[in-house]
Order: C-alpha cells, then sequence, then structure tokens
C-alpha cells in the first residue's frame, strides 16, 4: 500500500528536481521471478528512488539492519519492502566482537525474498561516492545469490546490471540516464563452474560495460567537457522545443574519446599526444569564445534570415501566452517550500551526492506540508469545492512552470544567439569553421587512434 503511494510521489519529486529520465534497455529487467538490480552508486539515496520510479515491476531495496532500531523507520520501511541487512562489521562499531550469525540471518532474508519471486536492488560497490569510476566491488551479491540457490533452492536467478549515469547529480534540472545491461542467468553460470570470485568480477564487467569510468577526476572533466562540445556539433541543429543533444549520445561521444584516448596512449607517439592536447586546446579555445559571447554551441548554425526570426518570436509568444499563466500558478503556489528545502539543503555539504538527496527529502515533506496547509486555508475562505479544484491543480502547475521555464532559457539562448549573429555576422562565420575544424581533427584523430 504505502509502496504503490510513494512510487508516484517520487516519481513527481525526481521530475521536479531532474530535467529529464531515460533509460536504455528496459525491457531486459524481467517482468517477473527473482532478480537482483545490481546498480551503481553514486549519488546515495537518489539511486533507489531513480530504480524505483524506472523500473515497471515492484522492486524491494536492501539496507543496513541498524537502520530498523528505530520503531518508526522499521515500520516505514518494512511497509515499502526493504530487506534488513545485517552486517558483522556494524554489529561491532562500537568495539566487540562482530558475530557472524547476523550476516547469515541477513542472507536468509534475502534468500527469502527471492524464495518469493521478489526483484532486489542492490548496490555492490557497498557506498555512495563522488569518485569517476567503480568502486570495488564487495561479495556479498555473489554469496547471496549462492546462498538463495543453496539453501533456498531458489532457480532462475537473475543478475541485472543498471548504470545510472548522472549529467551533473547535484545541479537542479540535470539529466539522468539509466542503462540497462544483458541479465546472467545464474543456473547457466553455476554449470559452468562459476564461483564467488568469477561471479563478482562478472558484475563489475558488466557494471562498468553500463557506466562511465575514468582513471582520474582531472581525465573525467577533461573527457566529458570535450564530449559535450563535440556532440552538440556532430548532432543537426534541433528545433527550440526539443532538448539539447540527448544525454545518451553525448554518452556516447565521451566514450569514444575515451578509447581513442587509452589507444593513443598505448601508442607512446610523443607526436600523436601533442596532436591529442592540441585538439584538446582547440575545443576549449572554442567553449570559451562561446562563454565570452553567452552562446551555446548548438546554436552556432543558426538561421539568420527574417522569415525564421519572425516564425521563432511569433511561435514563443503564443505559447507564452498559454502556459505562463500556469506557470505562473504554480511558482506562487511553490516557491516558499521549495526555496526554503533548498537552502536548508545546501548547508554544511560535504559531498556532491548531499544536495540532491537532501533536497528530495526536505522538499516532498515541506511541499506535502504546504499543499495540506494551502488547501485547508482555500477550503475555510471558499468552501469544499473550490478547495478540491485548488488542490488538483497544484501538480500540474508546479510541473508546467519547470517545463516551460527549461524551455524559456533554451529559447533566450536561441534568441541571444539569433541577435548576436545579425550584429556580427563575421563571428558566425568564425565559429561555423572553427566547429568545422574540430570536427573533421576529431574524426582523423579517432581514425589515427583506430588503425594503429
Amino acid at each position: 500500500m504505502l509502496y504503490a503511494l510513494f512510487k508516484p510521489m517520487v516519481g513527481v519529486a525526481l521530475r521536479w528536481y531532474y530535467r529529464s529520465i531515460t533509460i536504455t534497455g528496459l525491457e531486459r529487467v524481467p517482468p517477473s521471478g527473482p532478480v537482483f538490480l545490481a546498480v551503481n552508486h553514486p549519488n546515495a539515496l537518489v539511486d533507489a528512488l531513480v530504480v524505483g520510479h524506472v523500473v515497471p515491476r515492484r522492486v524491494r531495496f536492501t539496507a543496513k539492519a541498524t537502520i530498523f532500531a528505530n520503531p518508526l523507520a522499521a515500520w516505514l520501511l518494512t511497509r515499502v519492502g526493504v530487506v534488513p541487512l545485517r552486517r558483522s562489521h556494524d554489529e561491532s562499531a562500537g568495539g566487540g566482537a562482530p558475530d557472524p550469525s547476523r550476516n547469515a540471518a541477513a542472507f536468509d532474508a534475502v534468500a527469502d525474498a527471492l524464495s518469493a519471486q521478489a526483484a532486489i536492488v542492490i548496490f555492490p560497490e557497498g557506498k555512495s561516492h563522488d569518485d569517476p569510476h567503480l568502486a570495488p566491488l564487495r561479495t556479498g551479491l555473489a554469496r547471496m545469490v549462492w546462498h538463495a540457490a543453496d539453501t533456498r533452492d531458489v532457480h532462475d536467478i537473475r543478475i541485472v546490471p543498471m548504470g545510472l549515469l548522472f549529467e551533473e547529480k547535484e545541479r537542479p534540472r540535470s539529466r539522468i540516464l539509466v542503462r540497462v545491461g544483458e541479465p546472467m542467468v545464474i543456473d547457466a553460470l553455476r554449470q559452468q563452474g562459476a564461483t564467488v570470485s568469477s561471479l563478482t568480477q562478472r558484475v563489475s564487467d558488466a557494471l562498468a560495460a553500463v557506466t562511465l569510468n575514468f582513471d582520474t577526476a582531472e581525465d573525467a572533466e577533461r573527457l566529458q567537457t570535450v564530449g559535450r562540445t563535440l556532440a552538440a556539433l556532430l548532432e543537426p541543429l534541433r528545433a527550440v522545443g526539443d532538448d539539447t543533444t540527448p544525454l545518451a549520445d553525448v554518452l556516447r561521444v565521451v566514450q569514444r574519446l575515451d578509447r581513442a584516448q587509452q589507444a593513443l596512449r598505448e601508442r607512446h607517439d610523443p607526436a600523436l599526444d601533442a596532436r591529442a592536447l592540441q585538439f584538446e586546446q582547440q575545443v576549449r579555445a572554442f567553449r570559451a569564445t562561446l562563454d565570452a559571447h553567452h552562446l551555446d554551441a548548438h546554436d552556432v548554425a543558426i538561421e539568420l534570415g527574417a522569415t525564421p526570426g519572425a516564425r521563432f518570436a511569433l511561435r514563443e509568444a503564443l505559447l507564452a501566452a498559454l502556459l505562463a499563466p500556469i506557470g505562473l500558478w504554480g511558482r506562487i503556489t511553490h516557491a516558499l517550500p521549495i526555496q526554503i528545502a533548498r537552502a536548508m539543503a545546501l548547508r554544511n555539504v560535504r559531498s556532491r551526492d548531499e544536495p540532491a538527496m537532501r533536497t528530495l527529502v526536505l522538499g516532498l515533506v515541506l511541499v506535502l506540508g504546504a499543499y495540506a496547509a494551502q488547501t485547508t486555508l482555500v477550503a475555510w475562505l471558499a468552501g469544499p469545492w473550490w478547495a478540491l479544484a485548488f488542490f488538483a491543480s497544484l501538480v500540474p502547475s508546479a510541473s508546467s512552470d519547470l517545463r516551460y521555464g527549461d524551455r524559456t532559457r533554451r529559447a533566450r539562448a536561441r534568441a541571444r544567439a539569433y541577435f548576436t549573429f545579425r550584429r556580427n555576422p563575421a563571428l558566425q562565420r568564425r565559429l561555423l569553421a572553427d566547429a568545422e575544424a574540430i570536427r573533421r581533427e576529431a574524426g582523423e584523430l579517432e581514425r589515427v587512434a583506430v588503425s594503429g
């Protein structure tokens, strides 16, 4: 009951914080049967919320059993299907000797859930982190699979790798891509002689295939900066109503860059290394020019004729007349609780996975409280039917405000590019020439790297 209530609420909260959540390979999640969803863990509680939101079937989560010491938390977590994991090192945190039987009880709880054909979400890295690559996987997942098969005779267990990729996980209105990999069939792997160690390595390899992994934070920043620019230049000009380059396309370009970089490093060719460095500097100089004029790479090739400009202005004016009043209503009714939640969430932040998690949790509590207070006030002032109408308007108007705000920011960027290039056509010609040079050199470097 609580799961069915929370799922749509979580979906609304996620769509308010993040601009889009795109899923590829969702058909690979079995609609029934015992399943482990093995997920990377870059963004604390948000990771669990995203998985619960995108997976159609009901999922269960694992959590430290020490959280269940709070009676209210235990009641809530039990009813939304959380399986407690009582780990020995949690029990010995106070200096006492670890009790090995605690792990056995936790494994039994997971095995019982799998025996009941549950889908269980597990984060095999064991912790949320800001590292640019996967943390070493722990063996708990593999041992739980073996335990369920041996002690409960659970057959047809599958492990499905899921990669969560955040554009900028702490930034509101950024984007998420969820990649689902090919399921691993445990019965077949056991027949092939798989061990706990080899299964853990298989899961690690499968998760690496659906995530982005870099040697260092500097590599991550460099490749993603260049990748975002290249993706924008490789894509055809998009209409203002569309998003910017789809995140899946950006990440594919980043992965191509990463493969090319690794190949060039293996060549140990100083001339090629210097050429790659020069290419990176070329891209950064291009971006610096865009930033200096407050331009977006997607708008470099914008048409400057009077007819396209007039058509754009008319379309946006009509949309503003229709959508702006609804968005304004959403802003009026939600501004205070959301701003308070955001301000509280940003206090004493110690890692990049805290802002989104705190904002979502605090925002959900404060917005629901504001809904109750506002609706009660309307009922007192105008009666129950007006209160019902008021309440029904709240979520759609807030969603409209956010979507229209995204479109307005994009429209302003397009208009700024149009007028900038109208005043300075030489700037557009120079940027177009630079963009073509970047595309050409990127293709040539990739060809050299692959053919080497």
